[in-house]
């Protein structure tokens, strides 16, 4: 296998792969540091982007899209959580060690995420395949029809 293939729920005008998204420090990075957050499939991406929709439905903007990103199989693995994921993420994207990390999805744990490290010298073989409009369901938010 070549690559494989991360998938990312965003806006519109915030398509890329340079990491800046999260240059103020997430999960897996500290501020300052660069990472592209992608999940292994679609569907755990809708869930990571909702988890980080804190506003009623109304307020949702209708401009995000669905990005498949084509990755290097350049991966290594962490298979449990770890006690600080900032400093083993820090650590990883410091050493070098590989383009893609796969950590374990806080969201939903069987799910993984796909961790992308621009500022190593193979990210510059992921690229982005299709970016799909991408609406929010309604019954994500708790409404039931």
């Amino acid at each position: 296998m070549d690559e494989l293939t991360g998938w990312q729920i965003c806006r519109e005008g915030q398509v890329g792969l340079s990491g800046d998204k999260a240059r103020d420090g997430q999960r897996w990075n500290s501020p300052g540091r660069a990472l592209v957050y992608l999940s292994e499939h679609p569907a755990l991406a809708v869930l990571e982007a909702r988890v980080h929709l804190d506003m009623p439905y109304a307020g949702v903007t209708h401009d995000h899209v669905l990005v498949r990103v084509a990755l290097p199989a350049d991966v290594e693995v962490v298979a449990a959580m770890p006690e600080d994921p900032r400093a083993a993420g820090d650590g990883w994207i410091a050493g070098g060690r590989s383009a893609v990390l796969s950590v374990p999805s806080m969201v939903l744990r069987e799910g993984r995420n796909l961790l992308l490290n621009p500022a190593h010298p193979r990210a510059g073989e992921a690229r982005i395949l299709a970016v799909t409009p991408f609406r929010f369901d309604e019954r994500l938010w708790g409404g039931c029809s």
